[in-house]
């Protein structure tokens, strides 16, 4: 099973967002920027990131299903194509009163109508629609992966989806509990100073990091946003912090020691309309991989505003550079 694919591609997003919280991308001023809609929602959600998506809706040998589409970018020799329904995700779906699981299923299991097992791989979202997948319908973060039953922890954005007719509406926002500090304090360390804190913490439940005596590492004030890292001798304060409106999220963070505050800002975006696969977009093409291939064909579903990397970088490099642990990594 995909999970990446299980939660609509958000968690493909979220994957993306994180793992670009330190240095991102190209800092050239002469690209256009990722456009934005104006902050008057056209969405049931105020502040909502909205992504709508081509849909059908079928009933084969018993089971429920529902497929999207995602649009596909393609540079084949230079030349780009964009095809609306160049890609799918086929979903399963069951509904129990004001409960719905959804299972996602592979082209194999659609094609060849394997039975569903109600209990194996699904997501559970919670709406008031009498029964019927039409309407709107909230994912209340319970469900069950790799045979493992989760429920109730704070993921990087709520999500929210209309059923039509015709398509799939997804809204996503920010969760306000979500801790933002604890992936910015991870990647300080795995980038800056060659330390993976999962492999002391191995086992904590703990939603903040936690101390690495052995290596030198503690951490101070901790709120959802800010905190203080420790090593080396050296305090080193954090912020993060991200929104969400109609066409993107955007991320912002900062980063301080000794009077010196390193900055930088990320935005995302879905490349859902034809004038986005073009060169005037090629430096905010993103895939699946973070950074397109150097292949003739590439197939695209982000755009990224990279911000200021390098600037960010050497600032960041020389507030770590006298700090007797700094051992960046080098990829």
């Amino acid at each position: 099973m995909s999970f990446k694919k299980m939660n609509f591609g958000a968690l493909t997003f979220t994957a993306i967002a994180l793992s670009l919280l330190i240095g991102c991308g190209d800092d050239s001023s002469a690209n256009p920027q990722i456009p934005s809609e104006s902050n008057q929602s056209t969405s049931a959600e105020e502040g909502a990131f909205r992504v709508a998506r081509p849909a059908k809706y079928e009933t084969k040998d018993g089971i429920n299903y529902f497929t999207y589409y995602w649009g596909k970018c393609t540079i084949v020799n230079g030349v780009y194509s964009w095809n609306p329904m160049g890609d799918d995700n086929i979903y399963a779906y069951t509904i129990s009163a004001d409960s719905m699981k959804v299972y996602y299923r592979s082209t194999e299991e659609y094609e060849n109508s394997s039975p569903l097992d109600p209990d194996i791989d699904f997501f559970m979202f919670g709406g008031n629609n009498d029964g019927s997948i039409w309407g709107s319908w909230n994912s209340v973060h319970c469900g069950i992966r790799n045979g493992v039953y989760t429920c109730g922890k704070a993921q990087l954005f709520n999500m929210a989806y209309e059923f039509m007719q015709d398509s799939v509406i997804s809204y996503m926002t920010i969760d306000p509990n979500y801790v933002f500090i604890n992936e910015m304090m991870h990647d300080i360390l795995e980038t800056y100073f060659n330390i993976c804190p999962y492999d002391y913490n191995e086992g904590s439940d703990s939603e903040y990091p936690q101390d690495i005596p052995q290596k030198d590492v503690a951490f101070s004030n901790l709120t959802k946003n800010t905190g203080t890292l420790t090593i080396g001798g050296q305090n080193i304060d954090v912020e993060a912090y991200g929104t969400t409106r109609i066409n993107e999220a955007r991320y912002s963070f900062k980063v301080s020691s000794n009077g010196v505050t390193c900055s930088n800002e990320t935005t995302f975006g879905y490349v859902n309309k034809p004038e986005f696969c073009s060169e005037a977009y090629r430096a905010y093409l993103t895939n699946n991989y973070l950074e397109m291939n150097a292949t003739d064909t590439t197939e695209t579903f982000y755009l990224r505003g990279r911000g200021n990397e390098k600037e960010y970088k050497d600032c960041l490099a020389g507030l770590f550079a006298n700090n007797p642990a700094y051992k960046p990594r080098n990829d």
